[in-house]
């Protein structure tokens, strides 16, 4: 069995924060596949094929939490996949790394600290740094409307390569990040661009 943990805040007041984007992926995964929202004491969660979709609700540094609390019901997991913001990268745009560590993301790190060997696969979204702002405020902050218009195709991208790790695995995943870092797409309305489109800016 597989594990997707989408990293966010419990409640209403957090809902649309950009902290929540982990959050916001699995829902719009969950949207595509008309999957039901279902709950556990510590995280609620999607099942879609050999795959538990879950988001925490312990708050987010204490995601290592409700990643325990899954494993002790269905055992070890085949593969572990975390979606997480990233404050480090403009907004938008999209990586991923196979291990690390936390990277200062509180919730990252609660979930390596009951996975010691850090081999935590990760798809990092960025939502970018305010010169103006702490980190602190800047990450429970509501995305503003200009802001969800660049991070919409993120949203979409993010679901399909959720549905390729899932249906597949996570070298697939890889193989298809990998094309996706070497050619340009598309350009999306606000839209996300790959490396190579960004050097020729």
């Amino acid at each position: 069995m597989k594990l997707v943990i989408g990293l966010g805040n419990i409640g209403k007041e957090y809902e649309n924060t950009r902290h929540n984007v982990g959050f916001m992926c699995l829902d719009r995964f969950a949207e595509k596949h008309g999957l039901k929202e279902e709950s556990s004491r510590k995280y609620s969660f999607y099942r879609f094929r050999d795959c538990l979709l879950i988001k925490p609700k312990t708050f987010m540094n204490l995601s290592g939490e409700a990643y325990l609390s899954a494993q002790s019901k269905y055992c070890e997991f085949e593969q572990i996949l975390v979606v997480m913001d990233d404050i480090e990268l403009p907004l938008g745009q999209i990586r991923i790394r196979t291990t690390g560590g936390d990277g200062g993301h509180n919730g990252l790190k609660s979930i390596l600290s009951k996975i010691p060997s850090g081999d935590v696969p990760r798809i990092r979204i960025g939502i970018g740094r305010s010169l103006e702002k702490t980190a602190r405020d800047h990450v429970l902050e509501n995305f503003d409307s200009d802001e969800l218009k660049i991070i919409e195709p993120t949203l979409e991208l993010t679901a399909k390569w959720l549905d390729l790790y899932i249906r597949f695995d996570l070298s697939n995943l890889l193989d298809e990040y990998s094309k996706f870092m070497k050619k340009p797409i598309p350009p999306a309305e606000g839209g996300i661009k790959s490396p190579k489109e960004e050097n020729d800016d």
